[in-house]
């Protein structure tokens, strides 16, 4: 005869049983990494900014080191940044 787990009482009062969770073999959920999502931001805000940038050669603002173009260097440094992430922590199938 086996021995089974005494049943634990949710207090609910519904005198329905819960599902058993088998703690022995792993679940199929995989969780996805934050830095994922923090390169996908950085991705998006790299691509906008970096157009943005396109966009200033035809009307560069009035300011003082606008010949620099720094729309256009920190747009494409922010899309190479969130590009490595994305790679490096792309939900890959096991």
């Amino acid at each position: 005869m086996e021995d089974k787990p005494q049943e634990v009482n949710s207090g609910a009062g519904t005198g329905q049983d819960r599902p058993e969770i088998d703690l022995a073999k792993p679940s199929e959920h995989h969780m996805i990494p934050v830095w994922f999502f923090v390169g996908v931001i950085l991705l998006i805000y790299g691509i906008i900014i970096f157009c943005t940038g396109i966009y200033e050669f035809s009307s560069p603002p009035p300011t003082v080191l606008a010949n620099t173009h720094p729309a256009i260097w920190w747009g494409a440094l922010l899309t190479v940044i969130g590009g490595i992430y994305v790679y490096a922590y792309m939900p890959r199938k096991s």
